[in-house]
């Protein structure tokens, strides 16, 4: 009896033993800083968790119940091995619906076909070209009314330094881009990428020029201490200028307030508009509009005391015309040169 309860006091001992020593490693397992020579916490944790949680819950042996606790544990630590696996290779040659979708969807334009971009003469045009799913193709830009090869990716391969190629990092956008554009680089582009076959779109580039126009006949007439209003659009215009500036002669007047000029000008400068409430005399002349990067416009401005302008309107246009209005005189003055050469002849 002595000897029975002995045996099983030093079982209980061994166990409590078998116990702390499973919890020392624990405690050594979640804190690998102290250089206790121990397998790594990342990688063998999930493993030793589960076996020691397995040893420390009560069980006894050749239990049924335990036995399947066991069988039960056991999966979990295969399932937990393969679960590991799984998480730290990446099988390329799985067919996972991610990879296969990464690799089989086929390039495609985000541009359409016969895009039209209008560029103003002077400006840099920017012709598009968007690519989804580009994978390994080079982009290149043909001209279509010479078949010019101009650039393939980034590189320029036309002699004309105004072409280039631009294109940012990890982006779908490959943009032509022609600078200082003139009426020549009008027409049909090329944006071709290497597929087998290669795969084009082409884009229209239009020229247009720039022109400022004044509201109204290009001659006014006004009297003296009128209001003078003149305003000034710019159309066909592809980007705003940068200015507009007025000049009365050859005198820029935007800013001669004291003159009692007063110029008003939009921010985007499409629109301009100068006005003198008391012109005098001294207004009369030439006024032109300049925009930065458009054709100018001019009117005349006449400023007088009467009332007929008519008559001034009549006197301006006759300068430019032929000063010999009646046809006979015209026709006498002919047949005296015909008779003054023809006596010439016979002497």
């Amino acid at each position: 009896m002595i000897n029975t309860v002995y045996f099983l006091s030093l079982s209980r001992n061994l166990n409590c033993l078998f116990r702390s020593w499973i919890i020392t490693l624990y405690f050594l397992q979640g804190y690998p800083s102290l250089q206790t020579g121990m397998i790594s916490y990342k990688g063998n944790s999930d493993k030793f968790f589960r076996t020691a949680f397995f040893l420390l819950s009560p069980h006894v042996p050749g239990d049924k119940d335990s036995s399947k606790d066991n069988s039960d544990n056991q999966n979990i630590l295969e399932s937990g091995d393969s679960v590991e696996m799984e998480s730290s290779v990446f099988d390329f040659d799985s067919e996972s619906e991610d990879l296969l979708k990464y690799y089989k969807t086929p390039m495609q334009f985000g541009t359409g076909n016969s895009t039209v971009i209008t560029s103003q003469v002077g400006s840099t045009a920017h012709i598009p070209c968007r690519i989804h799913h580009i994978g390994e193709g080079v982009v290149s830009w043909i001209r279509r009314k010479d078949y010019h090869l101009l650039t393939v990716g980034l590189t320029t391969y036309s002699s004309d330094e105004r072409f280039s190629a631009t294109h940012l990092q990890n982006s779908e956008d490959w943009t032509l881009q022609i600078k200082f554009v003139q009426d020549r680089d009008a027409g049909w582009y090329e944006c071709q990428v290497s597929t087998h076959p290669p795969t084009s779109i082409f884009l229209e580039l239009r020229v247009v020029e720039a022109r400022a126009e004044i509201v109204g006949p290009q001659v006014k007439y006004l009297t003296p201490d009128s209001t003078l209003k003149l305003i000034c659009r710019v159309v066909q215009s592809t980007e705003a200028s940068a200015f507009i500036f007025w000049y009365h002669n050859n005198r820029m007047i935007n800013y001669d307030v004291d003159r009692g000029i007063n110029v008003s000008t939009e921010a985007d400068f499409h629109y301009s508009e100068l006005t003198i409430n008391h012109a005098g005399k001294e207004h009369s002349g030439n006024y032109t509009c300049v925009p930065s990067n458009s054709q100018p416009a001019s009117v005349v401005v006449h400023i007088f005391k009467g009332d007929h302008p008519a008559a001034m309107y009549h006197e301006h246009r006759s300068s430019s015309t032929i000063p010999y209005r009646d046809g006979r005189t015209l026709f006498g003055l002919v047949l005296l040169i015909e008779m003054l050469s023809f006596s010439t002849m016979l002497y």
